[in-house]
């Protein structure tokens, strides 16, 4: 899976609808390279926390597997590579949700 070709058509749409820096250098690399790992993100694009750029990913409603691969130095270390299409999460692609004050107040008087 290396080429961009080889990717589900509705990965391909999603990855196009990525707008953050973090996750869109994160997306892209997988679209090249089939996989990144947290090597490639610290070295390559200087991120100090890896796992937090896949995070992003994921907040974006694209599913990720996470796999375990050697570093150049022989430690074992996490990649990255698009999920299976039925964890695509729907009702996340829109973003963060805002609670109106009166729904919040509501719930805690629920509780």
């Amino acid at each position: 899976m290396s080429k961009q070709n080889d990717f589900p058509q509705e990965i391909l749409e999603l990855v196009d609808l990525v707008l953050s820096k973090r996750a869109r250098i994160v997306v892209e690399h997988i679209r090249k390279h089939g996989f990144v790992t947290t090597e490639d993100l610290e070295k390559t694009y200087g991120y100090n926390h890896p796992p937090r750029a896949a995070r992003d990913v994921r907040e974006a409603g694209i599913p990720l597997e996470t796999f375990r691969v050697r570093s150049a130095d022989g430690r074992t270390i996490a990649a990255y590579r698009f999920g299976n299409l039925a964890e695509i999460r729907q009702d996340i692609l829109e973003g963060r949700k805002a609670f109106s004050r009166t729904a919040l107040a509501s719930s805690s008087v629920e509780a």
